[in-house]
Order: C-alpha cells, then structure tokens, then sequence
C-alpha cells in the first residue's frame, strides 16, 4: 500500500476502517498487534481492558512506542485466543490517535469468520 493510501486510511472514520481491517485480515490472514517485553499493548477504559489491533505491520508500526515491535498473529489462532478472553476484554480495532472501533470478542469473532467465508 503507497503512503497516500495508509494515510488516507488511517484518517477514514472508525467504521470504515473496521470494515478494512475485516477485509484486510481476511485476505492476509493476519492480525497485527503491539507487543514489549511486558505483553501486548492494551488500554484501560470504562472498566474495561483494549486490546489494540491492527490489519497491518505499516499502520501497527505508526503508533508503536520505541519498546514496542510489531507482531502478527495467525488468524485462526487469534480467533482461538479471542474465544477463550474475559468478559472485560474488548478490542481496539484500527486505532488511530484520535479514534478507534471498539469490539466485542463475541462481535470480532463472528465478522472475521464471516470475511473468511466470503474469500474462502
């Protein structure tokens, strides 16, 4: 993807850019995350701990601190670990510093498999 179109996506509403991810992810099989020596990037709010996700390495790369890396998880696996989260988890899908798209395991699980079907 050129810079015009990473940067052009990252200032696309939440909803649209939920909606890449899903394509995204779909099609490479990969979920991109944030991770250091003490886990994955998260963000507490509202009671609840965010897991912050990304469709891929280059917007991931954007937002990481200088101790973090980008790492990618295969998507069936990330389905598996997404199965087996706690009621307090949701998920910070595509955030920018301005805005994300918050999901549900629950919401997450079945729009990835759903993406899946569609390309499968």
């Amino acid at each position: 993807m050129n810079e015009k179109g990473l940067f052009g996506l990252v200032n696309a509403s939440p909803e649209k850019r939920y909606k890449s991810f899903l394509a995204a992810v779909a099609d490479s099989e990969e979920v991109w995350l944030l991770s250091s020596e003490d886990g994955f990037a998260t963000f507490d709010a509202d009671g609840f701990i965010h897991l912050l996700i990304w469709p891929r390495k280059e917007f991931a790369e954007m937002f990481k601190d200088k101790n973090e890396e980008a790492t990618y998880i295969e998507i069936h696996k990330f389905l598996e670990q997404c199965e087996k989260t706690e009621d307090n988890i949701r998920f910070m899908v595509f955030p920018t510093d301005k805005d994300s798209y918050v999901a549900t395991a629950e919401k997450l699980i079945n729009d990835i498999s759903a993406s899946l079907d569609e390309i499968e």
